[in-house]
């Protein structure tokens, strides 16, 4: 497992996202193998090479047929204040040759592509990296337009190539064992952009509701134009874990992510796999200590280590007791892949001696409301307590066990003296699978090795 540091100084987008994991070393054989059941949908992917400010970077394309381009890479549609459409093509678009085609745009529900990435046959990871992202842009797509969240219609984001994007950062990440992905800010443009609802302020309003709900550090820079799409803010604040590089850290591997849109200076998205220097480097160089780097489990701080003033976080709860099994089951799916730390159902008896169940949600404040408004919208509940608590935590950090079966990845936890291994669930799958051998046996190895 790794820590990713992705370097959004010139905004992000779902093809640069790739390009950059690509770029890293991720497995394009595995991308490739995701995306094959969508076959049929008019895209070719190509994955090559391009010059960016003399930087030697890896391009990404999801190159679509004429009936399925929405012309987000065409400059011209997007800020010429004066470009109109062909005559007598309604919703015709200006191509770069100078000619304006007509044609249908691709509308899809936020239902159908769920429905799409259901189809996939992705890992655990993937899949719910996947999930989280297009969840985000629901939401966001729901608060700009003012409709529930399950009557948003994507147009731009929802064409087939944001659903290509979304799913193969996700493969991407998942082929390179990231665990941790650390975004200390996102920078976009500044101006205004044309899309299929007319002329739209920088930053756009999906990306700004993104933010808003998710805590993704955003940032406006002095350049004209939209640096930071809605894809790529999405995939950034689904995928992030911490806004804090660590004081000190080595850099094991960089990949460079080109853009399409034609900026000066142009568009790079900069992903690096680093390593925090722990304080035996410290002490070997001469230097103080450094602080831990942010733990990745569901429950733990951002900054690591014994509680520190201002380590709050938020306990939701509410009594559920007319909503049906599979409700349950898919409210708490949605309320995990929506950031939700920890969530959990204990069965309850209400009045009139009702069997129910109490629904418990652990969060941060960043995700709040946005939790909230899956809960009102997903259960049959009127009413939500919330109470914002502080918490003591142990410091975690994570660690490789040698085993006879293979290597796995262990979550160690440390406090006063106290120290605990718990190995990782899909690690110990992994491992067990490929072995031969069962779960049981594989993790008491891995436990028992540090």
């Amino acid at each position: 497992m790794s820590t990713l540091f992705w370097d959004c100084q010139t905004g992000i987008s779902g093809d640069m996202a790739v390009a950059s994991l690509l770029d890293l070393g991720a497995s394009e054989e595995a991308v490739r193998a995701a995306l094959a059941p969508l076959a049929g949908e008019g895209f070719e992917l190509r994955i090559g090479r391009v010059e960016k400010a003399g930087l030697d970077c890896c391009d990404f394309d999801v190159v679509l047929d004429e009936e399925h381009d929405g012309h987000d890479h065409d400059m011209t549609y997007l800020y010429d204040p004066e470009w109109t459409p062909g005559e007598g093509s309604d919703g015709a678009h200006a191509h770069g040759d100078g000619h304006p085609h007509a044609h249908e745009h691709h509308h899809r529900s936020y239902a159908q592509v769920r429905e799409v990435l259901a189809s996939l046959d992705l890992a655990p990871r993937a899949r719910s990296l996947a999930e989280k992202a297009f969840l985000l842009l629901a939401q966001a797509e729901s608060k700009a337009h003012g409709v529930p969240v399950d009557e948003v219609h994507f147009h731009e984001v929802g064409a087939i190539d944001a659903i290509v994007d979304v799913v193969a950062a996700a493969v991407c990440l998942d082929s390179l064992g990231v665990e941790k992905v650390i975004v200390p800010r996102v920078v976009d443009g500044t101006g205004m952009v044309r899309c299929q609802h007319g002329v739209i302020p920088v930053p756009v309003p999906a990306v700004v509701n993104i933010a808003a709900d998710t805590g993704l550090p955003l940032s406006v820079g002095s350049r004209q134009g939209e640096l930071v799409t809605p894809t790529g803010a999405a995939l950034a604040a689904a995928a992030m874990t911490s806004t804090s590089l660590p004081e000190r850290f080595s850099v094991k591997a960089c990949g460079m992510g080109a853009g399409k849109r034609d900026y000066d200076p142009p568009s790079i998205l900069r992903a690096l796999l680093i390593e925090e220097m722990d304080s035996g480097d410290d002490m070997a160089s001469g230097a103080g200590p450094t602080h831990s780097a942010a733990p990745s489990s569901d429950d733990a701080p951002a900054h690591g280590g014994a509680p520190a003033p201002g380590d709050w976080i938020w306990k939701l709860e509410c009594n559920i007791d007319d909503s049906t099994g599979e409700m349950l089951g898919a409210v708490l799916e949605d309320l995990m892949a929506a950031g939700a730390r920890d969530a959990h159902f204990l069965p309850v008896f209400m009045k009139k001696n009702r069997p129910a169940y109490e629904l418990a949600i652990i969060c941060d404040d960043a995700h709040r409301e946005a939790l909230e408004r899956i809960v009102f919208a997903e259960t049959t509940t009127i009413g939500i307590r919330r109470q914002r608590m502080e918490r003591s935590v142990m410091e975690v950090s994570w660690r490789d066990a040698e085993t006879s079966y293979g290597t796995v990845r262990v979550k160690v936890c440390e406090r006063d003296g106290l120290l605990r291994a718990y190995p990782e669930y899909e690690s110990v799958r992994a491992v067990a699978r490929t072995a031969g051998a069962d779960f049981r046996t594989v993790y008491l190895a891995a436990a028992t090795s540090l």
